[in-house]
């Protein structure tokens, strides 16, 4: 009895350290390496995260470093970083009450009449269905209550008209978002890309005023 009571508990101890290690490391891994798959087929560029750290126990998630590659041709690396986020997390139902995203860097380029994100949201509009999983298993189905991206600031450069400046983008916040992984981003993501193309847009067009006015006034 003493020898199968030994068993038992070390069954249990190596079941607990095995638990452990998943939470700590597995989990986190996984959710990282699905977040750039479901990033990089979303916005057809490469979409990296530089790390992902969750917390069961208080159902939080942070994650930083989110990158979002520029299509190529364009100067700059990236199209837009995302330094931190936070999230609060129901891990046993996959509801998501809130995620904030703090100051994100964003770098809008324009070239030939077109701009970087012009151009990531025609990917994400082109983009295919997502491949249905050859597990036995369906993707999750994720609900997030409340996603918010503070106000920010941009670089906006414009390769036609020589010029450099900064502009703002309003804080984008969406609601009540339900479906997979795959489909949540785009939701959001396409929410993010439309502001900054808006945004983008009248920029461009007050350039070409200016630069109108200036051709006019500075005529022999």
């Amino acid at each position: 009895m003493k020898k199968v009571l030994m068993v038992v508990l070390g069954i249990i101890l190596v079941v607990g350290i095995f638990a452990w290690y998943f939470v700590s490391y597995g989990l986190d891994g996984m959710i990282k390496a699905k977040m750039e798959e479901v990033g990089t087929q979303t916005f057809g560029t490469s979409v990296t995260v530089g790390s992902l750290s969750t917390d069961i126990k208080n159902g939080s998630m942070t994650i930083s470093d989110v990158t979002v590659a520029n299509p190529p041709g364009y100067k700059n690396a990236n199209a837009f970083t995302l330094r931190g986020i936070e999230a609060a997390v129901n891990f046993e139902n996959f509801d998501i009450k809130r995620i904030i995203v703090d100051k994100p860097e964003i770098v809008i380029e324009e070239k030939n009449g077109e701009s970087n994100f012009t151009e990531l949201l025609a990917n994400m509009e082109s983009s295919p269905e997502p491949e249905e999983s050859t597990s036995e298993e369906a993707p999750p189905t994720l609900v997030i209550h409340l996603f918010r991206m503070s106000e920010s600031r941009a670089a906006f450069e414009s390769e036609s008209l020589d010029r450099y400046t900064d502009l703002e983008i309003d804080a984008v916040e969406v609601k009540n978002v339900k479906g997979t992984p795959a489909e949540v981003t785009e939701v959001i993501a396409n929410e993010i890309v439309n502001e900054i193309v808006s945004e983008a847009a009248k920029e461009l067009l007050k350039a070409k005023a200016s630069e109108k006015i200036d051709e006019i006034f500075n005529r022999d």
